[in-house]
């Protein structure tokens, strides 16, 4: 058996490839000639493939509002803060943002064919719109930091947006902040000192009080922010919160634990219910309609404003002559609503729905007439429903949902101790109810009303507010304030002051009004 051949150092450096001819040329003729066409084939694939298969250029757009939609005919295909990629061709494209009005135009897009893939064409779109509705949109913005403000802290799943100081920020591109704008504009902006009380009014948390505090700079700056206009800024704010005796009480709900702790004895002085001498009494009853109102004198009140903290951030409020149903809405009440108005039958729910005036809710548990109070209304539905039953009415008066404030006096003038438990004889959980009671079936309080207490949430007129002593009234978010607990409710829950907010179009089982009446 022969022994392997190890092949040694000096077999590798004797070693030779030798290339073969090809078609008679020799290595020294083709190989360069290979080499030249790889390096033409490689800039090829570089400098010209690109520009054939993506031929076309990336849109730059420079103006304001920045954060504006970008569509090509009726396609939407980013936003003005991307570089958005169109081929060449010819298109008509349009810029648009809620509150202004869109620019459209024609637009010829050219394509670049040698270095595309390292130089790409770009092409600068310049616009400018205009505040066409500048108050909706900072009411639609604030409507959204309002319910954003109300969901708590954020989590992972979810993270509060920046609406409002990015609709701030849009507005403040046009120069529209801190002019008067023309006769035809879609309502005057509120001053940046309403703005600011609004902004204390929604804002629940600190970590929407970023937002908050962003925008409420950018109006009182008119978005030139300056060492001079940061000072107005930070006036403004402190303005606001002084405008009442309750911010030292939203200081302590918003701060960190440590910064609560230093205003709380401030807080506590001054949440505290004042007397008043003056509140609006019972003074006697009218029948409207059909239905039997309480009337009550004009007066002044301090509302308790429970914020949902729980805390009470107390304010005065000069309330009207008023008068309040002496029970709630009935089922049998509503299907005469519903008779004459056929559009709010459950039958039309869908159509309602696609208005955004009911839930899915509407009406669930509607089992015709009986005397136990409607439940499943939206409050549009409620609103509708008082529309329609002062047009009935006529004489001198209107009929309304009633504010909170004429809630809180009505259901007060009923109590012999505000600050006390509230009696036990309403309609409350007793573990078996399933729904709730007649109306009226425990009973009329000292004011003769019914049902104040427990039986069903009732709407008011009010935007909710978690801090209501603030609020300027220029600005609200959709959520309506609902006042005196229902029968899933136990007693010890539920107080003169407790209050909270529902979505204009939620219908629920626990959920119904009562009507009030105001001079014409």
């Amino acid at each position: 058996m022969k022994e392997e051949k190890k092949i040694t150092q000096s077999d590798i450096d004797q070693a030779k490839v030798r290339l073969h001819p090809i078609a008679g040329l020799s290595p020294r003729s083709y190989l360069p000639a290979m080499y030249a066409l790889c390096a033409v084939l490689l800039l090829f694939l570089l400098l010209v493939l690109p520009g054939i298969v993506k031929n076309g250029s990336y849109l730059v757009f420079e103006g304001s509002p920045g954060k504006s939609a970008f569509y090509v005919g009726d396609a939407f295909r980013g936003s003005t803060e991307q570089n958005i990629y169109l081929p060449s061709g010819d298109y008509a494209i349009r810029i648009d943002h809620r509150g202004f009005a869109p620019e459209t135009r024609a637009l010829k897009v050219r394509g670049r064919l040698f270095g595309s893939l390292l130089f790409p064409r770009r092409m600068k779109i310049e616009f400018s719109l205009s505040a066409s509705e500048p108050k909706e949109l900072l009411q639609s913005a604030y409507g959204d930091y309002a319910a954003w403000s109300l969901t708590g802290k954020p989590s992972a799943l979810y993270q509060i947006p920046p609406v409002l100081s990015d609709a701030a920020s849009a507005l403040a591109g046009t120069g529209v902040l801190g002019k008067s704008l023309p006769a035809d504009a879609a309502g005057t902006l509120p001053s940046a000192l309403s703005f600011a009380k609004d902004l204390v009014a929604a804002t629940a948390s600190a970590e929407s009080a970023r937002d908050g505090i962003k925008a409420g700079i950018i109006v009182a700056t008119a978005g030139m922010p300056g060492p001079l206009s940061m000072i107005a800024a930070a006036r403004t704010a402190l303005a606001s919160l002084g405008s009442g005796k309750a911010g030292a009480v939203w200081l302590q709900d918003v701060l960190d634990k440590k910064g609560a702790e230093k205003v709380a004895p401030i807080a506590a002085a001054s949440s505290k219910d004042a007397k008043t001498t003056s509140a609006p009494r019972p003074r006697g009853s009218i029948s409207l309609a059909g239905s039997d109102f309480i009337l009550f004198s004009p007066g002044d009140l301090t509302l308790g404003g429970e914020a949902p903290s729980g805390s009470h951030a107390s304010y005065a409020a000069i309330i009207p002559a008023f008068g309040i149903a002496r029970t709630e809405v009935t089922n049998r009440q509503w299907a005469e609503f519903l008779a004459a108005n056929p559009d709010w039958r459950t039958t039309n729910k869908a159509a309602l729905q696609k208005k955004g005036l009911v839930d899915d809710s509407y009406l669930a548990d509607w089992n015709g007439a009986d005397d136990n109070p409607v439940t499943g209304v939206s409050w549009h539905a409620a609103t509708t429903y008082c529309e329609w039953l002062s047009s009935r009415s006529g004489g001198a008066y209107k009929v309304v949902l009633p504010t909170e404030a004429m809630w809180e006096a009505a259901a007060r003038a009923g109590l012999s101790d505000p600050a006390s438990t509230l009696e036990k004889k309403a309609t409350w959980s007793d573990g078996t109810r399933t729904g709730p009671a007649r109306a009226a079936a425990s009973g009329y309080s000292a004011a003769g009303l019914a049902d104040m207490f427990g039986n069903v949430w009732e709407w008011t007129a009010d935007a909710y507010r978690p801090y209501p002593a603030f609020a300027s009234g220029q600005l609200s978010g959709d959520e309506k304030a609902v006042r005196g607990g229902s029968w899933a409710n136990s007693p010890d829950s539920i107080t003169l002051y407790s209050r909270g907010g529902m979505p204009s179009a939620h219908a629920s089982a626990f959920l119904g009004f009562r009507p009030a009446i105001v001079q014409r």
